[in-house]
């Protein structure tokens, strides 16, 4: 029987015209090309980790708070997902007073208020707000467990809970991550959840390969200073925008640089460029060294230096950069990376 399932196949595996009608290519768009409906519907699909969108008559209790929007999980989950959706659009409306994204929560401070803003923001605002929203709730699952840990099983070694504990914090983030992401790609949206934040999309076995083991890597506490230049990089590549994508650049490179320097030294710092720092860690067998290494390293490092002094924010620049550079220079900086934890590992 198992082997007949195997066989079956479904009508469109043996129909690529079909699969291309039931699984339409959008490229990649921005949230601003979304359709209302279309933005109800990935609302739809992430609405557990989130709640109903419409109010409801009944009064539901999360620990000893009440409110009119259902969350969905566990008696435990529920009471953090309402935190987080109350703490986002404070945060919101602080950070950016002239705008007050969250005009109901602003008058009266309730949970239904929150939670109705919450959704009018994600349904009606540009990309832009839409974006920064996510993030401050997702800042706030990380934050969550950031400083706690499982309990500790016996006979585990020192290393072992180390990483354990690492996915652990991480896994709550990891699982929303996974669902955005696979949401976002059939829509088209162009950016991707990382624990770095919303980096630009690639093609799934890019992204899969290469961006993920290298952003996950990054998550370690060793590397904060890295993640943090890195972030900002995909910050900027968000503005879309030429300066922003000039910042992007820049960015990218001041990662590499200090990748490469805590790597050697332990710590960020100092003048070298990315050439002498591959040679420095080189010699210290912190990466490869053969000559097909040395030759890629040599190479990067060359387009790199080009690619800023070109169109970085160094001053003056002769051009500034677009989107299709500041990828490349995302991609190539990707690669080295993955090449460098793979020998570290």
């Amino acid at each position: 029987m198992e082997n007949d399932i195997q066989n079956f196949k479904l009508w469109s595996e043996n129909r690529k015209d079909v699969k291309d009608e039931l699984y339409p290519d959008f490229g990649f768009r921005s949230w601003d090309d979304l359709s209302s409906d279309d933005k109800y519907k990935i609302w739809k699909y992430l609405e557990w980790h989130f709640f109903k969108k419409d109010e409801s008559h009944k009064e539901f209790n999360y620990g000893d708070r009440r409110c009119n929007y259902e969350f969905l999980g566990e008696y435990y989950e529920t009471d953090r997902k309402l935190s987080r959706i109350v703490g986002s659009v404070q945060i919101l409306n602080l950070l950016y007073k002239a705008k007050s994204y969250a005009r109901n929560f602003l008058e009266d401070k309730k949970f239904n208020s929150a939670c109705k803003d919450f959704y009018l923001i994600f349904s009606t605002q540009n990309e832009n707000v839409v974006l920064e929203l996510l993030s401050l709730y997702l800042k706030k699952i990380i934050i969550e467990r950031s400083e706690s840990e499982p309990d500790r099983n016996e006979n585990e070694s020192d290393e072992e809970f180390k990483k354990r504990t690492l996915e652990w914090r991480w896994k709550e983030f990891d699982g929303f991550a996974e669902d955005l992401n696979e949401v976002f790609l059939q829509f088209g949206i162009k950016y991707y959840l990382s624990r770095v934040g919303f980096a630009p999309r690639q093609d799934k076995k890019i992204m899969e390969e290469i961006y993920e083991p290298v952003l996950i890597c990054l998550s370690d506490k060793k590397w904060e200073k890295v993640e943090e230049i890195l972030s900002d990089a995909f910050f900027d590549y968000r503005k879309n925008t030429p300066q922003g994508y000039s910042g992007c650049v820049t960015k990218t490179i001041s990662a590499l640089q200090a990748f490469l320097q805590t790597l050697i030294n332990g710590k960020i710092g100092g003048a070298d460029g990315i050439n002498n720092l591959v040679k420095q860690a080189q010699e210290k067998g912190f990466i490869p060294k053969d000559k097909f290494s040395s030759e890629i390293f040599k190479n990067i490092d060359a387009i790199l230096m080009k690619e800023r002094g070109k169109s970085g924010d160094a001053h003056p620049k002769l051009e500034y950069a677009n989107e299709k550079n500041a990828r490349l220079v995302l991609n190539l900086a990707m690669i080295f990376l993955q090449h460098c934890i793979q020998n570290d590992n």
